[in-house]
């Protein structure tokens, strides 16, 4: 079983580090962030000692920060990582259903439920979060949040960095520019 570190740490840490705890293919060493929190997994102290567990060595890490306008800092973290030569694994709760035509990219993360459909493109460190369903030949851009029971209906456009809320609906076809938070509840037509 691999080792991997968990960065940063709060709630969507818990959902992800159960999610790779179900996958069975990864063996949580513990995590970093500013300061101890109320954890199950070991703290390993804040993030300037990321370059020491590399080097002991730990070689994969899953961005466990959720969006909520932490896009940037997500993005930082990604940019560090790499920096160091990390892995940064695409994490799929074992319950997901992920066609085959799909393609998705490194540190994302799929929770609990989800259903990405056919012919899907999913960028690099995007949360599709639980119950989320992308449809058919939807596009979702590198560092984007697809929140719990949010629907992107066939051959939706996502931007980078873009928020779609909590049991959002993008209607088919339609476009959300990089950048843009979807309210939750909301349906875009």
């Amino acid at each position: 079983m691999e080792e991997i570190v968990l960065v940063g740490f709060g709630g969507h840490a818990k959902s992800v580090g159960d999610c790779i705890e179900r996958g069975g293919k990864y063996h949580i060493v513990g995590y970093t962030d500013i300061k101890k929190t109320d954890s199950q997994y070991p703290y390993l102290g804040n993030d300037e000692k990321l370059q020491t567990i590399f080097e002991s060595g730990v070689r994969n890490a899953a961005v466990v920060i959720g969006y909520m306008g932490k896009g940037n800092l997500r993005q930082r973290i990604y940019t560090n990582l790499k920096k160091i030569g990390f892995n940064l694994p695409v994490i799929i709760d074992p319950s997901a259903i992920i066609s085959n035509s799909v393609v998705i990219g490194e540190g994302t993360f799929v929770g609990k439920g989800a259903i990405i459909n056919a012919e899907a493109k999913i960028g690099k460190m995007v949360i599709i979060n639980t119950d989320s369903l992308v449809e058919h030949e939807c596009v979702v851009g590198n560092f984007s949040h697809v929140a719990v029971g949010a629907v992107l209906c066939g051959q939706v456009n996502v931007g980078e960095a873009a928020f779609i809320g909590a049991n959002a609906t993008v209607i088919q076809c339609r476009e959300v520019k990089s950048n843009t938070i979807i309210p939750a509840g909301a349906t875009i037509r």
